[in-house]
């Protein structure tokens, strides 16, 4: 059933250099696109009101980056003449609302937000993507000041499907950080972690329960996954060969689950193996936790006096690196039109209004991430920031080391659920290399089934 919201809009430094670094490297911005657009005009005009009249139903995930856009929809409609009706889900029954929904094929959702780590391949070989491309190169349905070419190379990259299509219309990129209490190290006169083994060192000084424990991070099947694929990829180890094969019974990986089952065997707040990133991060902004690493976007809350106890104490950093190197799991998400809308150009203009360079701003003014690379280093954001400049800073440097944090396949679900089940074995005492072995054979099975 659709539900009709309403909210309020809400009223660091960094260098040019700093900024542009989120376009440096795998996700340079400015990089060549496969379309080519025209240059706009001074003074040219872009008709916003063309689909005034029309409602569209959006289906949008309960995350800070959806949260902000909701308080600005009076703007959307305001600017376009369009009515939004929207429902805002958490991420799983938002999926499973818009898989019954493109299964039926009701056109009962003209856009939604696509969690592209998930959906990208399973929903294009459904044929669930409307092709964006044709608008984009359309001077009558994209803005002149759009500016595809200033959204991260890797950001783009991510809605690029194999045969060339884009399946929306890129939000923001969010590699995971490393979140510390900077008031209990500098009691201690610690300093954030470079190293796996330095982070597990600092997790045995500062664990002290049940009042406080060293470190907490995701242990429920599924939710799981990505954290420990992080760890993975830091001991040398990969989910695939190069082949496309399985790849989950390797010494490294090994290593790997070695490392995080036993964290948060030792460290962690008891239960840890039902949590999921709600459960951690309210351990940690309770102050019952000194370390956590997760989404970069996740840390809104942690400044919030209303909701976090630790605000104002909260340290952000790059995550440690690994005798495999130096990674942070990167995943990115967008707004996509569905092909079964009969509202398709009116659900664009709204894809494309949430994406602009404008919306980007409101959304690191709210401490929120950014696809684009520009308004990272707009005035006002640097005015009026809402988060600490090292978060700014860690979010930068982390798109430079990101690395697509689960595996670009139709079933990765499937995977999250088999490596998920093995890492929740291994935190209640299994052998990591005896749940390694089943997960690899199921895994294998999912690559069979799904890729073939």
């Amino acid at each position: 059933m659709r539900s009709q919201q309403r909210g309020v809009r809400n009223s660091g430094e960094m260098t040019r250099r700093e900024a542009l670094r989120l376009g440096a490297g795998a996700v340079a911005g400015a990089a060549a696109g496969p379309f080519v657009f025209r240059i706009a005009r001074a003074g040219e005009a872009f008709n916003w009101q063309r689909f005034k009249g029309t409602t569209l139903y959006v289906l949008l995930t309960k995350l800070p980056w959806t949260e902000t856009l909701e308080r600005r929809l009076p703007e959307f409609e305001k600017l376009t003449g369009i009515k939004v009706e929207f429902s805002t889900l958490p991420e799983l029954q938002a999926r499973q609302k818009a898989t019954v929904e493109f299964t039926a094929g009701s056109g009962g959702v003209d856009a939604w937000y696509t969690s592209l780590a998930i959906e990208k391949r399973r929903f294009w070989k459904s044929g669930w993507y409307l092709d964006l491309s044709k608008y984009l190169k359309d001077p009558t349905m994209t803005a002149p000041d759009y500016d595809w070419d200033d959204m991260a190379a890797g950001a783009k990259q991510s809605v690029i499907q194999p045969d060339g299509t884009i399946s929306g219309l890129p939000a923001y990129p969010d590699p995971w950080i490393f979140f510390y209490r900077k008031d209990l190290f500098a009691e201690k006169g610690l300093k954030p972690p470079k190293t796996l083994a330095e982070m597990e060192g600092l997790a045995q000084k500062l664990h002290n329960p049940p009042s406080l424990h060293g470190f907490v991070a995701r242990g429920l099947k599924n939710a799981n996954a990505p954290a420990w694929d992080w760890v993975l990829f830091s001991m040398g180890g990969n989910f695939q060969t190069k082949e496309g094969k399985a790849s989950l019974n390797t010494p490294e990986a090994v290593k790997a689950m070695d490392y995080y089952a036993g964290m948060l065997k030792r460290f962690a707040p008891p239960g840890v193996v039902n949590f999921n990133w709600y459960e951690c991060s309210s351990a940690f902004m309770q102050g019952q936790v000194a370390m956590y690493f997760d989404g970069v976007n996740f840390a809104t809350q942690f400044e919030d006096k209303e909701k976090s106890k630790i605000a104002g104490k909260v340290g952000y950093a790059l995550l440690p690196a690994g005798p495999g190197g130096h990674f942070s799991p990167m995943f990115t998400s967008a707004m996509s039109v569905s092909p079964q809308s009969k509202n398709q150009g009116a659900a664009y203009f709204f894809a494309q209004w949430a994406t602009t360079k404008q919306s980007a701003v409101q959304e690191l003014l709210s401490g929120v991430g950014s696809a684009r690379t520009s308004p990272w280093n707009d005035p006002e954001v640097k005015a009026k920031a809402k988060m600490p400049a090292e978060w700014y800073q860690a979010y930068v440097d982390s798109v430079k080391i990101g690395r697509q944090g689960l595996p670009e396949i139709a079933g990765v679900t499937e995977y999250r659920d088999a490596i998920g089940v093995a890492i929740q074995k291994a935190i209640e005492g299994a052998k990591s290399a005896d749940v390694l072995s089943q997960a690899q054979t199921e895994f294998q099975e999912i690559l069979d089934k799904t890729e073939r």
